[in-house]
């Protein structure tokens, strides 16, 4: 897939949204907790997944990774019980990214506007709602970490701890009295810190709507049925289970398949198209979202994620073509 635009895309979602699309991933995971200090730490994730389904807020942001550091402006709303965020930056060449509903639309600086589907992979922009807590607690730790002072305001630190080197986690500040997050990092394994997204100054008004749980989500039920079709994949990453499939439109005409692959917080897409003109090989980053290619008998396969490179490289390195297209 020519993924560079996209992930520019993708990648500038992430920057500004860390701290805003992941948190109900963890709703209901106190009920799991094994000790009082982890039920804790786990009804604040909950209580926390559900101030971003329900609050307005908008505030200033600052974004740190690689060296650099940017500011932000966010300012995020529930219209008809749909999020409608917008985040623009206020440093450097002028960018923009909105998001509602299903679409992420770019606005970069070269001036031309893109639009992609709001990625349920790369970035961790998955569908918030329906996860497993035991599963998530197969490959992650959750912590109480202590507390700090953030925007001014007073904030209690979890920490989500990833068991392997696989996948990230996250550490997140959570305001005391509104439950946001005010703060989030990326972490590895170690707890060191890969990129920061805090808060500076922060408005909430909560005259909003809760967003509606779906009674469907492709996320809620069993793993995609991996034994039909002709595309295997053999020595996933572990932990990481097939979820979604679809085929996506592409400006060139040509179909790409598009693989959803995802341990309940962590996630990567695979997508595979016809045509290997141009397309990648080997690795390539924009931040912590990892992008891998290789071509499987003349077919282009590229997985993209926000995790570890080693991740993506083994996802795309088990592709197997088993049969064919007409078959």
């Amino acid at each position: 897939m020519r993924i560079s635009s996209a992930m520019k895309c993708v990648a500038s979602w992430r920057q500004t949204a860390a701290q805003v699309v992941l948190i109900g991933l963890l709703s209901g995971a106190a009920g799991v907790a094994a000790d009082p200090v982890t039920a804790y730490a786990s009804d604040l994730l909950e209580r926390m997944s559900e101030a971003l389904r329900t609050l307005n807020y908008e505030g200033v942001l600052v974004y740190s990774h690689d060296n650099q550091l940017e500011s932000l402006h966010l300012v995020h709303r529930i219209e008809a019980g749909q999020v409608r965020e917008r985040l623009m930056a206020l440093n450097g060449p002028m960018r923009a990214v909105t998001r509602e509903q299903d679409q992420v639309q770019c606005e970069l600086p070269d001036g031309k506007p893109l639009s992609v589907k709001r990625p349920t992979a790369a970035t961790g922009l998955l569908n918030t709602d329906g996860i497993s807590p035991a599963l998530i607690l197969d490959h992650y730790r959750i912590e109480l970490q202590g507390v700090a002072r953030v925007a001014g305001r007073e904030a209690e630190v979890v920490g989500i701890i990833p068991r392997d080197r696989l996948r990230y986690g996250y550490r997140f500040f959570i305001d005391r009295e509104w439950f946001l997050p005010l703060k989030s990092d990326l972490i590895d394994q170690d707890g060191q810190s890969l990129e920061q997204l805090m808060f500076t100054s922060i408005v909430v008004d909560p005259a909003a709507q809760a967003i509606p749980i779906p009674e469907e989500d492709g996320l809620r039920g069993a793993p995609a049925t991996e034994t039909q079709g002709r595309w295997r994949f053999e020595d996933r990453p572990t932990g990481f289970q097939l979820v979604r499939q679809s085929i996506m439109d592409h400006p060139s005409g040509e179909p790409v398949e598009h693989f959803l692959f995802t341990d309940r917080l962590s996630a990567y897409s695979i997508y595979i198209e016809p045509d290997t003109r141009d397309g990648l090989t080997g690795l390539t980053h924009i931040g912590a979202v990892h992008a891998a290619g290789r071509q499987v008998d003349g077919y282009q396969v590229t997985a993209v994620g926000e995790v570890p490179s080693a991740t993506v490289e083994s996802a795309v390195s088990g592709v197997r073509l088993v049969r064919a297209a007409s078959d």
